[in-house]
């Protein structure tokens, strides 16, 4: 039992939890980069790794916050607070004990901005982050120079294995950002089409231009194409789910899920059916976008992201093979999962071959023009699976009839039809960050309400299905018509889409 009269208690503490903070700062920062490169994807899911991530460095903090408590507890060195918190203010050692300070404030500025990331620039967050390799380096000769158990065998032990295993990841981190992008699988290289560039050609900080390096034409109106950014050190880290927005002709811009495996992050792989429809979408790329050609697009973002779970189903009809096609390549061996295709043939059905050669029996291809009729869903779901589905309107609707809410995750192409239950007052909406106030009318959104009022807010589809117009809610309760996730995990995060939706309340108060 632990005697806190005894005032050697502090000093024992202090050493104990400065040791494990080591420990947990050097597991953080291994674990992210496996995390980054990839290396831990047939571990399991990623949101079940990245959970784990964030664990260990909220440890490691609350661990050096007992390091710098204990110090000023301890009568033996007397520290104050200004000798614990402000740099070279200390007269015992000021150097190395200001070498762990400038640590400690890298590590609580990147936890900061690790909770805080969906509302920072993510260059910011990310170059933050960085620190964390300064932070260590600061942590370990801080260590070395003030530690009272420099020299004994196990602390030398100690220090050797957690400076070896942090220059290692290091090591590993810069060897695998810097390999060589996989080859494209046509035989056409970039130059033997003239270099053409789509949409306005001008980047914002949260797009990138990219290359087409491979097409493939397909059957039945159906083409793949692979992309690549042109700047070669950009740094995507998409997760299976992910879509990208393609900037077309005319500020037109098009969502399309990527398809390809998420650990070669600079691989992006799109499944694109011609709809026929609107000459600016799909039509156009499928006449326009060849080998060579440059396009903007913006940074990947994930609606429909894989969440931990013992065992899945994955239903897709068409086109909607695309991001369950990158789920399938994040999930570990062990990991119990099916996937029903459904399609009217071969020429409807892209990856389908190569989805049985490499799954074997976990795929089940239904394509209706041989079977004469459609699957009979009902009977075929797993109860026990979770669900994840994307494809036509029907498909989607007729699974919603069959799956619990809690069980089901679906990424729709066209927005589900909602009816507003609001009497159609006008309501009024305040900007908390701009400080501006103002009225939406019954036949206007918040999104438009807000842009004419000032107050830029980032958008794509305009329809309630991409999720680029996300906000935070801080106050009112909104009234989801948006088609993005379901609305329970819309309040759990506390976000809505103001392209379609509107509020319940008289008034709502977002953080934008």
């Amino acid at each position: 039992m632990l005697d806190f009269n005894n005032p050697q208690i502090w000093w024992y503490l202090t050493r104990a939890s400065a040791m494990v903070a080591w420990v947990l700062m050097t597991m953080t920062l291994v674990w992210g980069i496996l995390l980054t490169t990839r290396i831990l994807r047939g571990a399991d899911n990623p949101d079940w790794l990245k959970v784990t991530h964030r664990y260990m460095s909220g440890l490691a903090v609350v661990m050096i916050a007992i390091h710098i408590a204990t110090l000023m507890l301890d009568e033996y060195i007397n520290f104050g607070v200004s000798d614990v918190l402000v740099p070279f203010s200390t007269t015992f050692k000021p150097t190395p004990v200001a070498l762990g300070i400038f640590a400690f404030y890298c590590i609580v500025a990147i936890q900061i901005t690790a909770l805080a990331a969906k509302w920072l620039p993510e260059k910011l967050w990310k170059g933050i982050h960085l620190t964390s390799y300064a932070a260590i380096v600061l942590v370990a000769l801080h260590s070395g120079l003030v530690g009272t158990d420099v020299g004994t065998v196990w602390y030398t032990a100690i220090a050797l294995i957690l400076i070896t295993t942090a220059m290692l990841a290091g090591i590993i981190r810069l060897v695998i950002a810097g390999r060589v992008k996989p080859a494209p699988r046509s035989a056409a290289s970039p130059s033997d089409t003239a270099p053409r560039a789509a949409g306005s050609g001008k980047t914002a900080p949260d797009t990138f231009v990219a290359r087409v390096v491979d097409r493939q034409n397909h059957g039945g109106d159906i083409a793949e194409f692979i992309l690549t950014p042109v700047e070669p050190d950009l740094d995507l880290e998409w997760d299976a789910g992910a879509h990208l927005t393609l900037h077309l002709p005319d500020g037109v811009e098009r969502q399309y899920s990527l398809a390809g495996d998420p650990a070669e992050q600079t691989t992006l792989v799109l499944g694109i059916l011609n709809t026929h429809g609107d000459p600016a979408g799909s039509a156009w790329i499928h006449a326009n976008l060849t080998v060579g050609d440059t396009i903007v697009c913006d940074l990947p973002r994930n609606n429909f992201k894989l969440k931990p779970a013992p065992r899945y189903q994955f239903i897709a009809s068409g086109i909607g093979i695309t991001p369950l096609r990158s789920m399938l390549f994040s999930l570990p061996a062990s990991r119990e999962w099916s996937l029903l295709y459904i399609g009217k043939n071969d020429k409807r059905m892209l990856f389908a071959e190569e989805l049985v050669e490499l799954f074997g029996d976990r795929v089940t291809m239904w394509k209706t023009s041989e079977k004469g009729f459609r699957p009979p869903l009902g009977e075929m779901i797993d109860p026990a699976a979770d669900v994840y589905a994307c494809g036509t309107a029907s498909l989607l609707e007729t699974i919603e009839h069959n799956v619990a809410p809690k069980k089901l995750n679906l990424e729709r192409f066209t927005p589900k039809k909602r009816g507003t239950t609001s009497t159609g007052a006008p309501i009024e909406v305040v900007a908390s960050r701009s400080g501006i106030t103002t009225t939406v009318a019954e036949d206007s959104t918040i999104l438009e309400a807000l842009e004419s009022s000032g107050v830029s807010i980032n958008s794509s589809c305009l329809r309630g299905v991409c999720g680029s117009c996300e906000v935070s809610v801080l106050a009112g309760t909104p009234e989801h018509l948006d088609s993005v996730m379901s609305d329970a995990d819309k309040d759990e995060l506390g976000v809505m889409y103001p392209c379609v939706s509107r509020s319940l309340t008289p008034s709502i108060t977002l953080d934008v």
